[in-house]
């Protein structure tokens, strides 16, 4: 039987493999941009999404279910529309300007989430959570500033978008529990994103981008990251305390700071880097009493 630190530290690892492999995820989107409309790309994010969660339903399906609540379908609905277009505004920004600072965008959810959740549910924040919302706007801010960033107001509003859409559906999930199981709300996102693709290439495209071999292999590699991206995160949160582990998410913005310079980014400007470094201490202040609980937890055992 492995002892609570092993598990914990299995879960860190975990954790840090689905940030690793969500950011391959996002480099597949970005090269898929070159040859593919922002439509068609959160299209296939989502129909190879769909397609690999039918797949696990499928392996699962002679397994015992939980009797869930009856209704909320309103809410699942919403859930999927808020991450959808919180994904359409990330994917502007990735096919748009650097990788990195589209991704610590979106890494700026839990900031918004606090916010909305002392809104919205509210619950009571503690000096932690107060602490790193301000320290994580700071950083919203650096990343912001036309001045320094060059960044267009466009990218600039859907960065924040972003993170707003994506902290929404953070709050929605929860009040989704005992309506659906976890595989149930993922594939209600990948549906919305396809349909979003799809109502976009409508409406925007005139005609469709030819599709070769790169491409095709793009999507697949999109297809299979995202979805070993997510097994791995949703391991780490049942091998170990979501405020121990989430804060290493953030690992996800330097992968994509490294993948981007890769591609050919420019190397962010001093105030951008710093104002990544505040987003990801704003993680951590987060779950920092989560994080002084399971070191005097571990403390005592050894006395």
């Amino acid at each position: 039987m492995m002892t609570r630190t092993k598990l914990i530290n299995i879960g860190m690892f975990y954790m840090l493999l689905g940030a690793f492999f969500f950011s391959l995820m996002n480099t597949s989107m970005k090269l898929l941009s070159d040859s593919i409309t922002i439509n068609e790309n959160i299209f296939f994010r989502g129909i190879t999404m769909v397609v690999f969660i039918i797949l696990f339903m499928l392996i699962k399906k002679n397994k015992k279910h939980h009797k869930n609540k009856k209704g909320g379908y309103g809410r699942l609905v919403f859930r999927a529309l808020i991450g959808s277009l919180s994904l359409y505004a990330m994917l502007y920004n990735i096919s748009t300007i650097s990788l990195g600072t589209s991704v610590a965008f979106a890494q700026s959810a839990p900031i918004w989430t606090a916010l909305f959740a002392w809104i919205i549910l509210r619950e009571q924040p503690h000096i932690g959570v107060i602490l790193s919302v301000i320290v994580g706007f700071i950083g919203v801010i650096l990343i912001s500033n036309p001045e320094t960033s060059n960044l267009e107001i466009i990218n600039i509003t859907l960065g924040i978008l972003s993170g707003i859409f994506a902290a929404l559906a953070f709050i929605s999930i929860k009040s989704l529990k005992g309506y659906f199981d976890d595989l149930t709300i993922m594939l209600s996102f990948g549906l919305g994103a396809s349909i979003l693709g799809i109502i976009g290439m409508i409406i925007f495209q005139d005609s469709f981008s030819v599709l070769g071999i790169r491409e095709y292999a793009y999507i697949l590699l999109v297809g299979i990251t995202g979805t070993i991206g997510q097994y791995y995160i949703t391991r780490a949160y049942i091998f170990a305390p979501a405020g121990i582990v989430s804060p290493i998410d953030y690992t996800r913005i330097v992968f994509s700071l490294i993948f981007g310079i890769i591609l050919g980014d420019m190397f962010p400007d001093i105030y951008s880097i710093i104002g990544m470094c505040l987003i990801i201490l704003s993680g951590i202040l987060v779950a920092m009493p989560i994080i002084i609980q399971e070191i005097k937890y571990t403390l005592k055992g050894k006395k």
